[in-house]
């Protein structure tokens, strides 16, 4: 059976490609008026800047927007600035980046992508766009593909790491990762276009607005990618020919709310993704069965949308309400010479609701907010059968009620808590809770510093796959429990150095973690059962020296140390390095010239492996360590015009991430963006 993990993508000529951008421009306006930002159960977005411009605010950890010097868990906040700077085209460029991230795609740009969170399997990642839950429901294990979203269309990406089931429901046992899109804004227009060519013929268009002319707000963007691609089969292997895998993708999104009143608003959202990709086989070779080049294997279409529709009620200066209705639909299919092999949809109708009360109660308890919240989902999929498997038809619905409760208390304390309780149709109740502490040392004026606390459960329910998918291999499983995670996390944050604009600043963060009830494929039983038990441990820590806002060093390290507990052995889960390091550097050396400069260490790690011939030859063994660097250079030509430079793997490090897929090779971008 020819099965692939990566895909890749048809190409483009440079026509093509820039005239569908601008058809998805003209579409994208009439999409925009009719829309805005929530999901099933979280507040929208919504750009409140602080007073203090160095504050950075979340909205992903509570549901409504927090000072992450307030919070306990780790957030990392990646804005527009951020992704101009270093040259970040996908999710999964910024994603590499992030301490405790691991982001493992099977091939070129646009294939399939996995993310470790924390050490956490890939399921226990949860997807969000501006809320909204993304994570498959078709898929066998309720993964996200995070390889197909642009960063065009986000003004920010959230990443959360460790348990938030408490907020978000099942599968955020090891984070969170939250898309959110530009919108709003200071002037009424404001429209935004970037162009670039770089190596495998690859070509990208984006084009939009966002602003805020009276009651309005709204955002609005078309953006396609196209490329040739690199070949994802190694070139050690015996069956490698250099047929290129490529891949297009292409992404039309709107957002908008209106202020009916000073009490009452309106908004609606809407995004929708395709992509089509190549990719390669296992079954190929004289023996039908290596890992092998196959150009007839292709990913017909990956299509996901969204939308939602919403309402804000502000009956008081302290009270705040909001409902929100939407769907999340998916579909896919894969094709051999042409010929369907395989194809899924999934569907996900949702209902929120949530009430902020924020009273004012005296000195000691200082801004606090608690809010209450119910969410409805029912998720329906439908896998077409095949000649290894039956037909899956299946739908079921889900309901959460959830609590969230955040204060300071006193001058050097801020405290975060939250509960939610879970009801679904097929396996019942499941109740997580996560509390957090903050210490402001702000007593400390040599140094000031925060010490944080925090401590959650979390859980993965059983998707409709594992349940009820039968096949010549799989006789199904309706008996399966959630996976159950618990979370705890000490860390701290210094001020070592602040003269003038040089600051110098380090912290690290202590993690343990538990994951029981794993759902592993039995090969006895010819079904997925509950047996599995891994426990993590790890550090985040980094040192961060700044010269101006311009001029910045970041070194950071994670140490992840993550086992099957449930073997006496104890190995090492696959794909994840007990090391990573990371560079990140900004060098400014005029007004208008700005270096990017960034480097990644990737330590050796357990896989799956494959010999030269692209034979399987076992699993567990180790895999060697790979360095990746990349630099970006941009030049500002007029205040609204810029023009930049990238090159990612500057040293054409030969890797493959996972085994048996080859990493990129050194590739250069040339491109130019502006503001108008």
């Amino acid at each position: 059976m020819k099965r692939g993990l990566d895909m890749k993508m048809r190409m483009f000529s440079t026509s093509r490609i820039l005239g569908l951008t601008a058809r998805l421009a003209l579409v994208a306006p009439a999409a925009m008026m009719a829309l805005l930002p929530s999901e099933a159960g979280a507040q929208p977005a919504r750009e409140e800047a602080p007073s203090n411009d160095d504050v950075v605010v979340t909205v992903t950890a509570t549901r409504t927007p927090t000072p992450i010097e307030r919070l306990a868990s780790q957030v990392t906040v990646i804005d527009r600035a951020t992704i101009e700077e270093r040259g970040y085209v996908s999710v999964v460029d910024a994603l590499k980046d992030v301490p405790g991230i691991i982001a493992v795609q099977n091939g070129t740009p646009g294939s399939l992508t996995s993310v470790f969170s924390r050490g956490t399997n890939s399921k226990h990642t949860l997807a969000l766009y501006d809320g909204i839950r993304l994570n498959d429901a078709s898929t066998p294990n309720g993964q996200y593909n995070f390889g197909q979203d642009l960063l065009g269309e986000l003004q920010r990406v959230e990443v959360l790491r460790g348990a938030a089931s408490s907020i978000y429901g099942s599968d955020a046992i090891g984070g969170v990762v939250n898309l959110i899109p530009r919108r709003g804004g200071d002037k009424p227009f404001e429209g935004f276009f970037d162009v670039s060519y770089g190596s495998f013929e690859t070509r990208r268009g984006l084009i939009g607005a966002a602003g805020s002319v009276g009651a309005l707000s709204y955002g609005v963007s078309a953006e396609a990618v196209d490329g040739e691609g690199f070949d994802q089969v190694p070139s050690r292997f015996a069956q490698k020919t250099g047929d290129p895998d490529g891949a297009t993708i292409s992404t039309i999104s709107g957002t908008a709310s209106f202020d009916l009143t000073n009490w009452l608003a309106m908004d609606a959202l809407v995004r929708h993704r395709e992509a089509t990709s190549e990719f390669d086989t296992f079954s190929g070779g004289p023996t039908f069965s290596l890992r092998a080049d196959d150009p007839d294997l292709e990913v017909d279409f990956d299509r996901y949308t969204v939308w939602r529709v919403g309402g804000d009620i502000r009956p008081t200066s302290s009270i705040a309400g909001r409902v929100a209705y939407g769907r999340v639909k998916n579909e896919r299919a894969e094709t051999n010479g042409g010929v369907r092999t395989s194809s899924a949809e999934g569907e996900r109708d949702f209902a929120d609701a949530i009430v902020t009360y924020t009273p004012e109660i005296g000195d000691f308890f200082r801004n606090p907010a608690f809010s209450a919240g119910a969410q409805w989902f029912d998720e329906a999929i439908d896998v077409p059968a095949t000649a290894f498997a039956g037909r899956l038809n299946r739908s079921e619905s889900n309901t959460g009620l959830f609590f969230v409760a955040q204060t300071g208390l006193g001058s050097f304390f801020d405290a975060t808590a939250s509960v939610r309780r879970d009801n679904n149709e097929a396996f019942g109740d499941n109740t997580t809770y996560n509390v957090g502490l903050v210490h402001q040392l702000t007593w400390l004026s040599s140094m000031p510093a925060r010490l944080k606390a925090a401590y959650g459960t979390s859980f993965k329910a059983p998707t409709l796959n594992e349940r009820f998918s039968t096949s010549a291999f799989n006789l199904g499983n309706t008996n399966l429990q959630p996976e159950e995670g618990r979370t705890a996390e000490v860390g701290f944050e210094a001020m070592l150095l602040q003269e003038g604009d040089r600051t110098l600043e380090l912290g690290a963060t202590w993690f343990d973690s538990s994951v029981k009830n794993l759902i592993e494929y039995n090969f006895a039983q010819l079904r997925n059962i509950n047996i599995g038990r891994v426990e993590i441990e790890g550090t985040e820590a980094f040192i961060r020296l700044s010269g101006s806002d311009r001029n910045r060093l970041e070194v950071s390290r994670t140490y992840t140390e993550s086992v099957n507990a449930s073997l006496a052995s104890r190995p090492q889960l696959l794909r994840r390095p007990e090391n990573v390091w990371g560079v990140q550097a900004t060098i400014a050396p005029t007004e208008r010239l700005e270096l990017s400069l960034s480097w990644s260490f990737v330590g050796s790690r357990t896989d799956v492996n494959y010999n030269n011939a692209g034979a399987f030859v076992a699993s567990g063994r180790r895999v060697q360590g790979y360095d990746i660097g990349a630099f970006n250079l941009t030049y500002e030509l007029a205040p609204t015009f810029d023009v930049y430079f990238g090159v990612r793997n500057i040293t054409d490090e030969v890797y493959e991430q996972p085994e048996a897929f080859a990493g990129a090779p050194r590739s250069a971008t040339f491109g130019v963006r502006g503001r108008f």
